[in-house]
């Protein structure tokens, strides 16, 4: 566990401080600061298994329970039956008893707190003097890793800022040390001590820290470099979006407007929508750029003409009324997109160090891919709504999203999201076909499994358990519910908080 490990190394880096030359003030100063930078990983064991240690350097204190002046703690470490920790107005205690003196062990005040860029700086200092180069490696992945995931601040010395981590003294001293030692990664440590690969901070929306990780794993690059490099990425990212809404236009949705796709009003998140009809169906077309992780991500969505005809509504533009939704690059990627256009995310990959032309050619080359959406994603979908979907096994259907649901990778054959909106879609097919016992069977299914839930979302309020209930009332000419996704979800939501 990672509690564990940060206690053994906090544990050896106190050992160190002990056998170190430094004056007895320090000495006490370090340990405790080691202690408080313990407590923020909340382990607490390191008082038990070297007290002799914490004692002599008058870190730790040990009362007799009958010498406790507190008169409330003093009852309390009478009343113990067995060792335990305390607390009182002086901080935690840990009491230990024993047979021939029961003692409560307590951390003195320190004055001050130790920066952490300060405490870094100074073990580090002393685990390269005693030359411990696993005790510095595991020690500079603790306060990169703790600088990565925002347990140190800038209250601690550590700014989040490239231009911050550059202006702290104590971050460059380490640095020197480390560009003069060389950082050799350890096999088989906790995450929390090893030390990180930059391809763990690679998205290009994520610019301040990917320029923070290389100053603290490149210490041999200047900062006058770093801060360089920093910059370009950002003049890059900045040159790259203003320049993806004109592609987007010109060699987006000018080749899908002369497909027969219309233009339409969308969300701010989703600046970019289209629409056609066919067959009495909507297909829709959407795309937005995620900055974070350097992608257009274009996603294809329809509202089916059968399932339509249930809802007893026509078609809309609003993205929440869709009944199938899918990433579209990845549906490309294994017919007409070359995969490698294709990013992390399932989107459109751009690269901001990309010229212009390249940019453009990677639009032309999505362009040039959608149609193939007709065959492998829109057609198939349709052809399986008008029928061979529902002559499938329900059992199987229902297992195959079961299994999908808890590997996160749910087949594509199964259509829709829900596994409740699967069943509405078998109730309503079983109504439109006659069999009202059938579809009576399923809706037990559905009932079953909505008693089942401790806690409801937005879609079960506004739609399933109406539903049901006006199924009780022997209602069977009503629409059927909206298909749940994630988008209808979020919709909800939205206007519950309103």
């Amino acid at each position: 566990m990672s509690q564990h490990a940060i206690e053994d190394v906090i544990e050896r880096a106190i050992y160190l401080v002990d056998r170190s030359t430094q004056n007895a003030a320090h000495q006490a100063a370090l340990i405790h600061a080691l202690l408080h930078l313990q407590a923020r990983y909340d382990t607490g064991l390191t008082w038990l298994r070297m007290h002799e240690v914490l004692l002599r350097h008058g870190v730790l204190v040990r009362t007799p329970v009958e010498a406790i002046d507190d008169a409330a703690l003093r009852a309390q470490a009478r009343a113990a039956e067995t060792s335990c920790w305390l607390e009182s107005d002086r901080g935690t205690g840990y009491l230990h008893l024993d047979e021939n003196a029961s003692v409560l062990y307590q951390q003195t005040g320190t004055g001050h707190a130790m920066p952490v860029s300060a405490l870094f700086r100074d073990v580090l200092t002393l685990a390269d003097q005693a030359d411990d180069g696993e005790l510095f490696t595991d020690l500079h992945g603790l306060l990169v890793n703790g600088w990565l995931d925002a347990t140190f601040t800038a209250e601690d010395g550590l700014a989040s800022s490239l231009d911050g981590l550059v202006a702290c003294d104590d971050l460059q001293a380490i640095r020197g040390i480390a560009a003069r030692r060389g950082l050799k990664r350890r096999r088989g440590v906790s995450e929390d001590l090893a030390l990180p690969h930059l391809s763990e901070s690679q998205e290009p929306g994520e610019i301040e820290q990917n320029a923070g990780l290389r100053f603290f794993l490149q210490p041999k690059r200047t900062p006058t470099a770093l801060l360089a490099a920093r910059n370009r990425t950002l003049r890059q990212l900045a040159r790259v979006q203003e320049l993806i809404p004109m592609l987007v236009e010109q060699r987006l949705s000018a080749a899908l407007q002369q497909a027969g796709w219309s233009a339409v009003a969308a969300p701010p998140e989703h600046p970019w929508c289209w629409t056609r009809d066919r067959d009495g169906s909507r297909q829709c077309l959407w795309a937005a750029h995620d900055t974070t992780c350097g992608e257009l991500i274009v996603q294809a969505g329809l509202q089916h003409a059968r399932l339509l005809d249930w809802q007893q509504r026509s078609a809309t533009t609003q993205l929440h009324d869709l009944h199938i939704y899918d990433r579209a690059a990845p549906l490309l990627g294994k017919h007409a997109l070359n995969p490698k256009d294709i990013g992390t995310y399932g989107g459109l990959r751009l690269d901001p160090a990309h010229s212009d032309a390249q940019l453009g050619n990677a639009f032309d080359r999505l362009a040039a891919a959608l149609p193939a959406l007709d065959v492998y994603y829109f057609d198939v979908i349709a052809q399986q709504l008008s029928g061979p979907f529902f002559d499938r096994d329900l059992e199987m259907v229902m297992r195959t999203m079961e299994e999908g649901h808890s590997t996160g990778a749910i087949a594509q054959d199964v259509l829709l999201a829900s596994p409740d909106s699967t069943l509405l879609a078998f109730v309503f097919h079983h109504l439109e076909h006659g069999d009202d016992v059938a579809a009576a069977a399923v809706v037990e299914r559905v009932r079953a499994r909505h008693a089942a839930r401790t806690r409801l979302n937005a879609w079960h309020r506004a739609y399933l358990s109406p539903f049901l209930q006006r199924w009780d009332r022997e209602q069977r000419d009503m629409p059927m519910p909206p298909v749940q996704h994630v988008l209808l979800l979020n919709h909800l939501r939205a206007c519950e908080s309103v």
